[in-house]
């Protein structure tokens, strides 16, 4: 018998029986398999230097997941689910980054079959510097007798870093309230700053406020 005969012999018997192989195939790989939706959290990466985001940017996407069932259940509970929003390809103003399933971490047999929004605006801004007295702002008196005989901000400048438009029309730096009520000893404090609700932050890596607090006889 040749080649030829062995092919075409009974061949509609030997169709059927590759159909129903791949029938069985499918079958089996898809057996136990499920499809859910998540809120996954969106995490900002690779910001280009010396830029900055501005504005309010998407903390959570939908996610639907196809998997077996008890990979989804470990999922569901272990919260092993999230997003990434690459910006390494993003320019000043405003920009829409595409997400694909690739940018979704997730466990290995679990695919992505749909996301939503697919496309996040960002928009970014050039960082600026600016150099500021820092003010301390005290709150209370110390105790009956003692009294405050030295103020000092170490170092006495402080430099400010942030996006352009906020930190453009900011021109003071203050404490957030030091609580000083009937301190009866000197205090070295590491204040929060109050940035007015601006996305701002601090270059120097310590700041320290000391108060000097003395009990003085009249």
């Amino acid at each position: 018998m040749n080649l030829r005969n062995i092919l075409y012999d009974n061949w509609h018997i030997k169709l059927l029986s590759l159909f129903l192989a791949v029938a069985l195939w499918f079958y089996v790989t898809s057996k136990g398999k499920t499809e859910i939706t998540l809120a996954v959290p969106l995490e900002l990466r690779n910001t280009p230097q010396n830029m900055a985001v501005v504005g309010n940017v998407t903390g959570y996407i939908d996610v639907r997941l196809l998997g077996q069932e008890r990979s989804l259940r470990d999922i569901t509970t272990g919260k092993k689910v999230s997003g990434v929003l690459d910006l390494s390809m993003a320019k000043a103003g405003e920009n829409t980054v595409r997400i694909s399933p690739d940018d979704i971490r997730r466990p290995s047999g679990v695919a992505v079959t749909y996301i939503t929004p697919s496309d996040v605006k960002v928009k970014l801004e050039p960082l600026m510097r600016k150099v500021f007295r820092l003010r301390p702002i005290l709150h209370g008196a110390p105790a009956p007798g003692y009294y405050i005989t030295g103020l000092k901000v170490e170092p006495a400048q402080i430099t400010v870093e942030g996006p352009v438009s906020a930190l453009s029309p900011f021109n003071r730096l203050q404490t957030m309230p030091i609580d000083i009520q009937d301190a009866k000893e000197s205090l070295v404090v590491d204040p929060k700053i109050d940035y007015q609700g601006q996305s701002l932050r601090i270059v120097e890596q310590r700041i320290a406020v000391v108060i000097t607090i003395e009990r003085i006889k009249k």
